[in-house]
């Protein structure tokens, strides 16, 4: 990593947090993209932020990571700014794992959830991840076809927000 983190200080029981720029980076994304890829097998990832800049600023470095990881051609679906149940819904309904990152203020949080919906958590993968990025390996596609892509899915969050109200 160009510009190494403290990754025992950013990665908690449950989530990748800290302050932007002091304790993590939007290249940090990017890592955990790639490897919520590797580490779930997955061809797919749903996405939702919380609307923030700084969230989505961290939401483009995610997305790079995990269209690029080796030969999965990962397709992330960004469904948008809502919160952890809008995520859930988009799991549900596609079948992948799924990431949210927020932002309060300069505090960064991205929690990861496997395709079932459960919390990547240390002890369920959360310390792989954490490992791969320790190794410092670049996880890139073998070759031009093995590259995933971004599609944006608002469609998901306006039938969730449709048959919530």
């Amino acid at each position: 990593m160009l510009h190494p983190v403290d990754l025992s200080t950013v990665f908690a029981e449950d989530r990748v947090h800290g302050r932007h720029l002091t304790d993590i980076h939007p290249a940090v994304a990017w890592w955990i993209g790639s490897c919520l890829v590797l580490t779930t097998g997955a061809h797919g990832v749903a996405l939702v932020h919380d609307g923030t800049e700084p969230a989505k600023q961290y939401c483009g470095l995610f997305n790079r990571g995990a269209v690029n990881c080796e030969h999965y051609t990962a397709t992330v679906s960004v469904v948008g700014a809502g919160d952890e149940e809008l995520l859930a819904y988009a799991i549900r309904t596609l079948q992948v794992p799924g990431a949210r990152i927020s932002a309060f203020g300069a505090e960064v949080t991205i929690r990861l959830f496997t395709a079932d919906g459960s919390a990547i958590t240390d002890g369920t993968g959360l310390e792989r991840i954490c490992g791969l990025i320790a190794l410092d390996k670049v996880l890139l596609p073998v070759n031009d076809r093995a590259r995933g892509r971004v599609v944006h899915r608002p469609d998901l969050a306006k039938h969730y927000f449709g048959a919530e109200g």
